[in-house]
């Protein structure tokens, strides 16, 4: 029985499946446990105690049905239709500026279409980046040596971190870009030693400019008239003094961290979550899964990441060309930074910068772009693999 004769089941990477859906289990049941509390006492849910969770479920199950459909789909066709993808990533942001644009915390991160609803820009145009940047490589295949092509893959990759920073202030969003723009001219341009030196260089700037502000740290009264970045950083180099105001998120979920221990205290037994942390469901969820199961379900939760990300790299270094392979890097160095990016932040490792933990913060733009979107590219990739003579494009 050859390949395409054998069942969905067994022809495509059951594991991967499952480490998809366990983990999209997990995230729904963390939603519930967050935000039923507050969806109970307001009116705003019609004090339904599972309001969030539902929609949070929807938007699950139509990517999961999104992935089943999508599959079948050849990957290869989005060659066909990578730079118009990139340009409508761009026009995405420009809209942010238009009375279309959303703003909250700081940042204006969604678009409001009428009818639909709220859309978050920076997951399309993280799938949008994703896409061109793997186009571009596939494209220039010949040309991998030539630090030519890894300047052309950071101006590509370049301009929507700008643009989100600038436009959206969404530090996070535009790290996550920038992340992955390195991340995939690194693995595919045989150029080493630029990237390390322009790595060490980008380090040094942002440490210095850390020191800057640690070296002159501003009184309470001062931090508020600053820049909300600004401000985010100097919470974090040192939260109690910025209790009060810009430190109070990051001490609050350390103190849930702290009173979970190794067991946590059962789920939705949380304390911290009534009321203390700022946006629990989103950027916080992290510290409320410590405090309530404890070091023990943080760790379940980064190995279902982990497994996840490893089922990831299988398709990666297996698809059966180049341009698949590129995908699939994009994909694997998304999830990765953006998952240790948040829980570095809920452990007070890095500022504070409002980045969601994927798949399991409440968001339903960020979970269907993320099924229906750059997984389903995962699983059109894994569904030909075999389909023809295998390359090595991987050093």
């Amino acid at each position: 029985m050859n390949k395409r004769q054998m069942p969905i089941i067994v022809r495509n990477n059951y594991m991967l499946w499952i480490a998809l859906i366990f983990l999209c289990a997990y995230g729904a049941m963390m939603v519930f446990s967050a935000t039923s509390y507050q969806c109970s006492m307001s009116k705003d849910y019609n004090y339904d105690s599972f309001a969030l969770v539902k929609r949070q479920a929807m938007f699950m199950a139509a990517g999961f049905i999104a992935i089943l459909v999508l599959q079948f789909v050849d990957y290869r066709l989005l060659k066909h239709f990578a730079v118009l993808l990139y340009l409508s990533g761009i026009a995405s942001i420009l809209l942010l500026k238009t009375p279309l644009g959303v703003s909250a915390n700081g940042a204006t991160r969604w678009v409001n279409i009428p009818g639909v609803g709220q859309f978050q820009v920076s997951e399309w145009v993280k799938i949008c980046v994703i896409i061109f940047l793997a186009y571009l490589i596939d494209r220039n295949r010949n040309h991998l040596n030539s630090p030519k092509l890894a300047f052309y893959l950071w101006v590509a990759g370049g301009i929507p971190t700008v643009l989100l920073f600038f436009i959206s202030r969404d530090l996070s969003s535009s790290a996550v870009v920038l992340g992955i723009c390195f991340i995939m001219s690194f693995i595919s341009t045989k150029t080493e030693k630029l990237h390390i030196a322009v790595f060490l260089a980008a380090a040094l700037v942002v440490a210095m400019y850390v020191w800057s502000i640690w070296s002159n740290m501003p009184t309470a009264e001062e931090l508020s008239e600053m820049s909300f970045r600004v401000g985010r950083i100097a919470a974090w180099l040192d939260p109690e003094r910025y209790a009060a105001s810009q430190g109070h998120q990051t001490l609050q979920g350390l103190y849930a961290i702290g009173r979970g221990g190794v067991f946590g205290k059962g789920l939705g037994g949380s304390i911290q979550k009534l009321g203390q942390i700022p946006e629990v469901e989103n950027d916080m969820i992290f510290s409320v899964i410590c405090e309530e199961l404890g070091i023990i379900g943080a760790i379940v939760l980064i190995y279902l990441f982990g497994y996840l990300i490893y089922q990831i790299a299988r398709v990666m270094v297996s698809a059966p060309d180049l341009f698949g392979g590129m995908l699939s890097l994009g994909v694997f160095a998304h999830l990765t930074l953006q998952a240790i990016f948040n829980i570095c932040v809920n452990l007070a490792i890095l500022p504070n910068t409002g980045i969601p933990l994927p798949f399991i913060s409440y968001g339903g733009t960020a979970v269907f772009c993320l099924l229906a979107g750059e997984m389903a590219i995962v699983f059109s990739i894994e569904h030909r693999i075999g389909e023809e003579p295998r390359k090595k494009h991987f050093r």
